[in-house]
């Protein structure tokens, strides 16, 4: 490099780097590169994990009882389900569950929002539908800013604009909404917001028969130093006018 030669090493080192991106390219453009696949839980990589150990550790017949413990980890795969509705990135990131299984995608979502969502779920993202799908048997009932999700004999009320606002709380099992839905359903019904997105991080949402259940991402990492809980300016005054 000090005499300018650098190239004689750089150049064909380019070249089997440009060779091994077109095998890339190939390999993975070939059919059935990616299966859909459930999330692995975190249990299951524990027992996973514990069964590695088991089986490489030991040196009996017993070892392979290991086996069993990996077998279980990958089986757990089956009892999880990818959730029915997403709201994440300052509520950019709307997607909700079709009945095959893929995702609607609001037309607000970046691209490395997308990403995420397809390489955790595995499922392909769809645009969001311009009018309602529920005539050929999709389950979004849209009009002016607003569609009905309907899912296990529940509705929840999507809301993809400020005309699709107010939504009458005893209309809906939920409200999911890409701008702030205000405050009057929260004390009723389960409420995701994009002040909710800011404050909890990315929501997701599981529609049963029995209800629906929400998870954030804050709350499931926990109170720790390093997991973010934004407060408004207004709520930072009423604190310092406590003390």
């Amino acid at each position: 490099m000090p005499l300018g030669l650098e190239w004689l090493a750089l150049v064909p080192m380019g070249w089997g780097i440009d060779v091994t991106i077109v095998v890339a390219q190939w390999v993975a453009g070939l059919p059935g590169n990616v299966w859909k696949m459930p999330k692995l839980p975190t249990s299951g990589a524990i027992l996973i994990a514990l069964g590695g150990c088991w089986l490489c550790l030991w040196q009996g017949g017993w070892r392979w009882w290991g086996s069993a413990g990996i077998v279980v980890g990958l089986a757990t795969m089956l009892l999880t389900r990818p959730p029915d509705i997403v709201l994440g990135d300052l509520g950019r990131l709307l997607a909700v569950r079709g009945t095959d299984g893929d995702y609607y995608v609001a037309p607000a979502a970046e691209k490395i929002s997308r990403s995420f969502l397809m390489s955790e779920t595995g499922a392909t993202l769809l645009p969001w539908p311009a009018k309602s799908d529920s005539d050929a048997g999709g389950p979004l009932d849209c009009s002016n800013g607003r569609c009905t999700y309907t899912a296990q004999g529940r509705r929840i009320a999507v809301v993809t604009a400020e005309s699709g606002l107010p939504v009458p709380c005893y209309t809906v099992d939920a409200i999911v909404a890409q701008m702030p839905a205000g405050f009057r359903c929260k004390s009723q019904i389960p409420v995701a917001d994009r002040i909710d997105s800011w404050r909890q991080g990315s929501i997701a949402l599981w529609i049963g028969p029995d209800g629906v259940a929400v998870e954030s991402a804050n709350a499931s990492r926990g109170d720790r130093p390093w997991v973010p809980h934004p407060v408004s300016r207004r709520e930072r005054e009423r604190a310092a006018e406590g003390r």
